[in-house]
């Protein structure tokens, strides 16, 4: 096998776990930071097609927190 291949797939994998912890351990800031990229993307890319762009910003501002808010808030939220 291509050495490069494989070198690019360990990469791949230690990245992927790095955001898999990062994911556990910080939920908010992973939930901010996805939000900013989708609304950065729909900011800086609309000359693809405004409509799109538009589109994708609002599920992703709508979306985003939902998904990654409800494994935040069992974090922070006392239990009884």
């Amino acid at each position: 096998m291509n050495p490069l291949i494989t070198y690019l797939q360990i990469v791949a994998l230690r990245a992927k776990a790095k955001v898999q912890a990062f994911a556990t351990q910080e939920p908010v800031r992973l939930r901010a930071a996805l939000t900013s990229l989708v609304l950065a993307a729909a900011v800086v890319f609309p000359s693809v097609n405004a409509d799109v762009a538009e589109t994708v910003g609002a599920v992703g501002v709508v979306a985003l927190p939902i998904l990654v808010g409800e494994s935040a808030r069992s974090k922070v939220t006392p239990t009884k």
